[in-house]
């Protein structure tokens, strides 16, 4: 094998999983777990702006429906802090990331996305958690 295959596949062997390319969330899901291609959920903390919670809660009703019935998808749930109006928690299961992938890119994601600007308070926070076991 010639020094410069060598070269090309050890680059290949070693280059990271992140695309220049990929949404931040996606980079971001893709750094943060040690294996990316495993089920995996995310936690995603929001506030609704004063007055915009119903319309969060439509918005979010509309995308939902058509989640769940993307490929790798596990759970696609919005749920309401009690202690705290307008406070709530996006809660999502993958079967990888190639699933969150393909979700972020769906015409009702991306459509839902546009809408947070003027409907989410600045600060959201996402963390994301990797499934022990099978």
């Amino acid at each position: 094998m010639t020094r410069s295959l060598v070269v090309l596949l050890a680059a290949l062997l070693v280059a990271p999983l992140v695309a220049a390319d990929d949404p931040p969330v996606l980079a971001d899901a893709k750094k943060a777990l040690k294996e990316p291609n495993k089920p995996f959920a995310m936690w995603v903390s929001v506030t609704a702006k004063k007055g915009q919670e119903k319309a969060l809660e439509a918005a979010f009703a509309e995308c939902q429906k058509e989640t769940r019935k993307e490929k790798g998808c596990l759970a696609y749930d919005l749920l309401a802090d009690p202690e705290t109006p307008g406070k709530y928690g996006f809660y999502e299961k993958w079967t990888g990331a190639a699933g969150l992938e393909t979700h972020l890119k769906a015409a009702h994601t991306t459509k839902l996305l546009a809408k947070f600007g003027d409907l989410l308070e600045p600060g959201t926070t996402i963390k994301f958690h990797a499934a022990v076991g099978d």
